[in-house]
């Protein structure tokens, strides 16, 4: 813990923050909060005006009965009960047992509905019973109970997949608690059962599938410490301890002490600087923490984390403060018939990370990683699959990326699959035969805090960006798209440079085709290197690599500055994810790339 650093303290300020932001949003006509309701382009036609949320107003509810002040008592009974009075509670309807987003929206309405609100609202309704049963009033916690009951019934009749990761464990923790709360051996069984599923799932290949996601990462650390605050269950909390360790190890595991960053490659990200989570700042005793007058990302969110006991291993203490020298960490995310491995490098300025074949909706991150600038400060490289469709930019989810690595070194392929989604990787699907409307698509390297450069500019040879302790090399081997061969250039950004390889662009919108694109797929090469005395720029950029076509396929060959030779093969054309995950194969020195497990120590008894 930091000797300055006070957990009583910490909670008052979430909870105030939180408090302060619900009490200004409070509807009492609706008994819930109103919000502006956020664009979201999936689950909710709610795009926008005012709105009020099911799963904010029951937080509010229970920070509410954490204050205790005057009238906050009877205002979060108000909210309970309007929560319960708009749960699906008909055992026959598709959307049994949960909310939709809004008040003005019912689960039934929702396109589609998002059943994982019963496992977050699930969560809050077992801690305002666990922390405030007692003093609720009769009928109030009876609603209490009630919702619960429908909840953990709706998470029982999805039996979501375990590779979920996240939800997985949410719903394990939901119906453990719930079958305790309610007496109901049924749902307790159905929960000790899960919770040793998941750890045999988890067993699989030592490690996650929704691998290395910082926001997720947090709900599994929530959700596994409630386990251990409320589940009694002797054999269930040494699973559960098992997995705790395993978590926090997969997390270290990437954690980059000079920068306080997690590296690449990630499952799922919402933001490229993980910054200091509650659940971060509380488990580590505030060593990772923010600045005072950082403003908190959704202070009325955050204010669960108060009622949350979150602990770090002794074990993981070093490793949290210091990186260990640098070194290359490789680790097996997913098993057959697709396996996933990532590959991070780590030193004491950058870190780069990739996975060896992913798709490229706007959370994943395939290829990404940071390095320490000279002014102490953190900038971070970030490769994604772009499309302008005449209206905006957006990270187009019917890409794939292919990569090898060796070091701070990354050869990489991308391509296109059919059918798959637009902006969302399965839910807004681009069909076979189907048309679709862009004015762009770029393969973009954003190199987020580094020096700008003048003016637009473009490059055939390669590039080398002089980031003052690193350099980022990157080269374009080349490609096809629609028979024309991809372009690069080099953009301005206000906050860094952006490097672009163009697959296709137009002056106004195209409806575009797959089935008349023909050849779609470029290659190339990129490293980040830490800067060295008399070090020079072929250490970031090497020799040239080669591109061969050689039928359905596409072949990179590179040998990088450190003389590890590297083969990448992939997809030229457009076809399923499952085509481009069989056509995918690599090589490192002449061999295939270690796919090593995280551990092999056995989770499940």
């Amino acid at each position: 813990m930091h000797p300055a650093w006070s957990a009583a303290e910490y909670d008052r300020s979430l909870l105030r923050a939180a408090l302060a932001e619900g009490d200004r949003r409070w509807d009492a006509e609706a008994h819930l909060l109103q919000v502006e309701a956020p664009y979201n382009p999936i689950h909710t036609h709610i795009k926008g005006g005012p709105a009020h949320p099911t799963r904010n107003s029951l937080h509010y509810a229970l920070l509410l009965l954490e204050r205790g002040a005057d009238g906050d008592a009877a205002r979060a009974h108000s909210v309970i009960l309007e929560i319960a009075r708009l749960q699906d509670r008909s055992a026959t309807s598709d959307t049994y047992g949960i909310w939709g987003y809004y008040a003005e929206e019912p689960a039934s309405q929702m396109a589609p509905a998002d059943w994982n609100w019963a496992d977050f609202l699930g969560i809050h309704l077992i801690l305002i019973h666990a922390r405030h049963g007692e003093d609720l009033p009769g009928p109030v916690l009876r609603e209490v109970r009630e919702s619960l009951r429908h909840a953990a019934a709706s998470i029982i009749r999805r039996n979501v997949h375990l590779t979920y990761t996240n939800v997985a464990a949410m719903g394990t923790f939901v119906t453990l608690a719930a079958g305790r709360i309610l007496e109901d051996e049924a749902v307790s069984a159905y929960g000790k059962d899960r919770m040793v599923r998941l750890a045999e799932a988890i067993d699989t290949t030592g490690s996650f599938t929704e691998f290395n996601s910082p926001s997720y990462w947090g709900v599994v650390l929530q959700t596994l410490t409630l386990i251990r605050e409320h589940v009694r269950d002797e054999d269930v909390l040494a699973v559960n301890e098992r997995l705790h360790d395993r978590l926090w190890e997969h997390f270290l595991a990437r954690w980059h002490p000079p920068t306080r960053q997690l590296s690449g490659p990630m499952a799922r990200c919402y933001s490229n600087d993980v910054g200091a989570p509650p659940h971060l700042v509380k488990a580590t005793g505030g060593l990772v923490s923010a600045p005072a007058d950082a403003p908190a990302a959704s202070p009325l969110l955050e204010g669960v984390h108060a009622c949350v006991d979150y602990r770090m291993p002794d074990w993981a203490r070093p490793r949290l403060l210091a990186l260990e020298g640098e070194h290359e960490h490789r680790e097996r995310f997913a098993g057959a018939p697709s396996p996933e491995t990532g590959t991070t490098w780590l030193d004491g300025i950058t870190t780069l990370g990739s996975v060896n074949h992913q798709d490229t909706w706007l959370q994943r991150r395939p290829l990404f990683g940071h390095w320490l600038r000279p002014d102490g400060g953190t900038g971070h490289v970030h490769v994604h699959l772009v499309k302008d469709d005449g209206a905006e930019d957006f990270d187009f989810a019917s890409g794939v990326i292919s990569t090898v690595q060796s070091g701070p070194h990354v050869a990489w392929l991308t391509g296109f699959a059919c059918p798959a989604g637009d902006r969302h990787h399965h839910l807004d699907m681009i069909e076979p035969g189907g048309r679709f409307r862009a004015r762009s698509l770029r393969l973009v390297v954003d190199a987020i805090g580094a020096p700008p450069v003048p003016q637009p500019v473009a490059f055939t040879d390669g590039v080398v960006l002089d980031l003052g302790t690193a350099r980022l090399g990157f080269r374009l081997a080349g490609g096809s798209f629609g028979g024309r061969t991809p372009t690069a250039r080099l953009i301005p950004r206000e906050d860094g440079v952006r490097i672009e390889v163009v697959l296709f662009e137009s002056g106004t919108p195209t409806e575009l085709d797959w089935e008349t694109v023909g050849e779609a797929y470029a290659a190339g090469t990129l490293s980040l290197v830490r800067v060295t005395e008399g070090a020079d720029e072929d250490r970031a950029t090497g020799a040239a690599p080669e591109l061969v076509a050689d039928e359905d396929r596409a072949e990179l060959r590179w040998t990088t500055p450190r003389g590890n030779r590297l083969t990448l093969r992939g997809g030229r054309s457009v076809v399923s994810r499952e085509a481009h995950a069989a056509l995918h194969s690599a090589t490192l020195d002449g061999a295939a790339p270690p796919s090593p497990r995280l551990s092999r120590t056995r989770l499940a008894p």
